[in-house]
């Protein structure tokens, strides 16, 4: 029988289990997310690994569509250090004319094999993949998040279970009976399995009392009374141990298989790393990612399956670490970009306006960048560190070679044509 239509309320008695839910199923990227991480599952920040591994086996899937793009463009950009002389003139010639000036460029252009569009579909390529991995991040941190508390769930239900018992009563071994709304009788708990558990509890939290004549206060199931109560009142005592034990269980859960999530100071990789989220998170926190999944998971459920995490709810999740990573990588990675393509910037318009334009684009990427890294989970900010990292050292390493190449063909080019422009091979 489904533990879910045992612990419904009925009669006098009060729910004690947790409606369980379902993460779902993943498919696309998202499997191919679960399955790199799932490789490192037994390993501490199994989920970094699995976000750095995945960062860099993507990037060098497509890494082709990245050295034809930086290859265009570190040679469009000698290029166009080759015509500065006569765009430089073409400026002063038509300084008032911004029209005229870039009709001139593009014959000037055309005439020496340069195209400015040579390395957009790469971008663009690249672009399209990066809103596709942002969305699979974002759907497989729902995912793991409400697995997690899935799997809580099941280990706190599975705790109320062990005092439930579906076979036919026999004798004084079980008591407590609940009937369904059919008249039907659904569930008992066992006698002998909660007086086990109770009777060392309640000696325990009684270790200092004594009773009248100075002996120890320890007493049996029997001597507490227990069995003169009346339904409602042993309900009242075990319905508050059985929680008790149901909380600590799933707490326990959570530390025993929380090393996959931690990452150096993040408490959880599945959150921003910042100081403004927690390790667990407050229940308006979490219905963040079941509200995406179209999952609900009432409010009493969530505090109940959480409340021995207490200290990690306390937590700061992060210190802005990899937030700030993110905006400064993105800032080097703009600014090499803009020194790479100087000539450019400086001569693609009449009145440097275009110089103007790539500086404010080497300041709202990073903003944009962090972002992603405060709205979205530090495994993404993983990602887009790693992402950052790869691009940088391919394109000083293309540049380098490009730039070599170019000077050497230079040099083994006595002179230049006077007939028709030598393109840049």
């Amino acid at each position: 029988m489904n533990i879910a239509s045992l612990l419904t309320t009925s009669a006098n008695f009060y729910t004690v289990g947790v409606t369980p839910v379902s993460a779902g199923e993943l498919s696309g990227i998202g499997w191919v997310i679960g399955w790199i991480f799932d490789l490192f599952s037994n390993f501490y920040g199994a989920v970094a690994i699995g976000a750095i591994v995945f960062t860099l086996a993507l990037k060098t899937l497509v890494l082709p569509l990245d050295i034809y793009s930086r290859v265009k463009t570190k040679k469009q950009s000698l290029l166009m250090e080759r015509m500065r002389p006569q765009m430089e003139k073409l400026q002063k010639q038509y300084a008032n004319d911004k029209n005229m000036y870039q009709q001139k460029v593009m014959e000037l252009q055309k005439a020496n094999g340069y195209n400015p569009l040579g390395a957009c579909l790469p971008m663009i390529v690249s672009l399209v993949v990066f809103m596709v991995v942002l969305s699979s991040f974002s759907t497989y941190s729902n995912y793991a998040v409400l697995r997690d508390y899935s799997e809580m769930a099941k280990y706190y239900n599975e705790t109320v279970s062990e005092f439930v018992m579906t076979e036919e009563k026999i004798g004084d071994e079980y008591f407590l009976e609940a009937v369904d709304y059919n008249g039907k009788t659904v569930y008992r708990v066992h006698f002998d399995k909660f007086a086990s558990y109770y009777e060392p509890i309640y000696n325990e939290e009684h270790a200092n009392d004594v009773d009248e004549e100075g002996n120890p206060a320890a007493k049996t199931f029997e001597q507490l009374g227990f069995g003169t109560l009346d339904e409602q009142g042993k309900w009242e005592i075990i319905s508050g141990h059985i929680e008790l034990r149901a909380r600590a269980r799933a707490a326990s859960y959570y530390e025993e298989n929380s090393d996959g999530i931690h990452f150096g100071w993040i408490g959880n990789l599945w959150y921003p790393d910042s100081m403004l989220n927690k390790e667990v998170p407050d229940y308006a926190k979490f219905t963040q990612a079941t509200t995406r999944a179209g999952v609900t998971v009432s409010e009493a459920d969530y505090n109940n399956v959480t409340f021995n995490l207490s200290e990690q709810k306390n937590n700061y999740n992060g210190y802005f670490v990899l937030i700030v990573l993110s905006i400064g990588l993105m800032f080097l990675q703009q600014f090499i970009m803009m020194r790479s393509q100087k000539a450019a910037n400086e001569l693609s318009s009449v009145d440097g306006s275009a110089a103007k334009t790539n500086r404010m684009m080497m300041i709202i990427m990073p903003i944009i960048f962090g972002m992603f890294s405060f709205m979205y989970s530090a495994a993404f900010s993983l990602y887009m560190i790693t992402n950052t990292l790869y691009g940088l050292v391919s394109t000083l390493i293309i540049n380098k070679v490009v730039t070599v190449r170019f000077a050497k063909r230079e040099l083994n080019t006595p002179s230049r044509p006077t007939g028709k422009a030598r393109k840049l091979k």
